[in-house]
């Protein structure tokens, strides 16, 4: 089952659930509120997202380390499932109040203070939706083989292609500098990333939504 089907298996299965006024916004598999089902529904499916709308399309006061990746569209046509569909009442995809998930066909399920979870057809406050994970960069990244050096920490780890490999120990540099030399004839790389693009970069390999910078930290500790 691909992401996207994971994503519509969920919201389908959330239908006939109460919509959740309370601050938490919702009990799982029972009540939720909008962004509370796009959140649960996209972590089924293994991508994270943000917790709050507004979070979510990539405005909000924490939303700095959200990015879309320009798949971002105002023509209902152009959605697809699993896309998260934004309403607002000013036509603005900065000011939205409201957030479901696409079927496609101009059709969506969200979660309503009128009826709770329900499949709808998608209605004329739409202002824009899409799928927010890195696509456009993914080809390009995935050719990067490297060590990364994150700009302000003492941090270095190692990329493949396919995972992002914390360095532990210096040392450990100049051995992988000389296998990759035994079997490539050059050594690595080293690449400097300001720690905005290592969340891109972190994003694009978990195939997830952007990391926040506390959880980069837990993963990747700075070093004293």
């Amino acid at each position: 089952m691909c992401t996207r089907d994971r994503i519509i298996r969920y919201a389908k299965g959330a239908i006939g659930c109460a919509y959740d006024r309370t601050p938490s916004g919702g009990v799982e598999g029972e009540s939720y509120n909008c962004s509370y089902l796009t959140f649960c529904a996209y972590r089924y499916a293994g991508l994270k997202i943000p917790r709050w709308q507004g979070h979510q399309n990539g405005n909000g006061s924490q939303s700095d380390m959200v990015r879309w990746n320009g798949n971002l569209v105002t023509d209902p046509e152009l959605l697809k499932a699993g896309d998260l569909v934004f309403f607002s009442d000013c036509d603005d995809i900065e000011d939205t109040y409201h957030v479901g998930i696409s079927l496609g066909d101009y059709r969506i399920i969200d979660s309503m203070p009128n009826g709770g979870v329900q499949e709808r057809y998608l209605y004329s406050t739409f202002v824009g939706g899409g799928w927010p994970l890195p696509i456009e960069h993914e080809t390009e990244t995935r050719e990067m083989q490297g060590i990364i050096s994150i700009t302000g920490r003492n941090t270095f780890v190692y990329y493949n292609g396919d995972e992002i490999q914390d360095i532990s120990k210096p040392e450990d540099i100049e051995v992988l500098q000389k296998v990759a030399t035994a079997f490539t004839g050059k050594p690595l790389n080293v690449i400097e990333l300001a720690e905005n693009e290592y969340a891109l970069l972190c994003q694009v390999v978990r195939a997830g939504m952007p990391l926040h910078l506390d959880d980069l930290n837990d993963m990747f500790p700075p070093r004293g």
